[in-house]
């Protein structure tokens, strides 16, 4: 006997689902993202300037995708978007039941720019926390950012649904965001990820992708520290 005839024979059944395991995305729109935005894109592209060869990491350098210097946390015109980062980090953190002692620090933070068919590989970042994304500028179909079901052997063996049913995000195989200027992400850093190619049709520097990533840790605080929020 098929399972939907079963339910429906005794359509007063019901079972108690309890979920475990999750994986949380935490996003917020900064309201002063706007004029934070104004300053950060001329100091990225004179970084650009300045490092043309950037680094070669998850970003496809063939395609055109630059990555800055990962030293971005330590340069005064970063300072206040790592305020908002910690800020934010720091409410996670509390909201997670971290130790109130122990306080997020960005290891390190780095400029992506994508020219139209730019992109990154998929990838985790490694021996630390949390990871993060802020968006500076985003045309549209300036590529989303893709999230994938951590857990490999959930995706060995995909069932079958019924055709036409919206399915809840708990079964969900990926999940997509787009890359909305001003917008913050924070993701567990050993969620799997990559970033879509650039199809932007803007002619020049108004068809980049322009984001800035970072990673995050967590530290003891100095004895007396306040703990404050975003």
């Amino acid at each position: 006997m098929r399972m939907q005839d079963q339910q429906d024979q005794a359509p007063g059944i019901r079972l108690t689902a309890e979920a475990y395991f999750p994986t949380l995305i935490f996003f917020r729109d900064l309201p002063n993202g706007p004029e934070l935005n104004a300053r950060l894109k001329p100091a990225i592209y004179a970084l650009r300037e300045e490092h043309p060869e950037g680094l070669v990491r998850s970003n496809v350098a063939k395609a055109g995708s630059w990555h800055s210097p990962d030293d971005l946390a330590t340069r005064p015109a970063f300072a206040e978007l790592c305020r908002e980062v910690v800020g934010h980090a720091s409410i996670v953190f509390g909201e997670l039941g971290y130790d109130p002692d122990c306080g997020p620090e960005i290891s390190n933070m780095w400029a992506n720019v994508h020219p139209r068919h730019g992109y990154n590989r998929g990838h985790t970042h490694p021996n630390v926390l949390w990871s993060g994304v802020y968006y500076v500028q985003s045309p549209p179909r300036a590529g989303r950012i893709v999230f994938i079901d951590p857990r490999a052997q959930a995706l060995a063996k995909q069932p079958i649904y019924r055709s036409g049913r919206d399915l809840p995000a708990s079964l969900w195989s990926e999940v997509w965001y787009e890359p909305i200027e001003a917008r913050l992400l924070l993701f567990p850093a050993w969620l799997q990820h990559e970033v879509e190619p650039n199809l932007s049709d803007l002619p020049g520097s108004a068809g980049d992708r322009v984001s800035i990533s970072f990673n995050i840790v967590q530290r003891r605080r100095p004895a007396g520290t306040q703990v404050g929020g975003a």
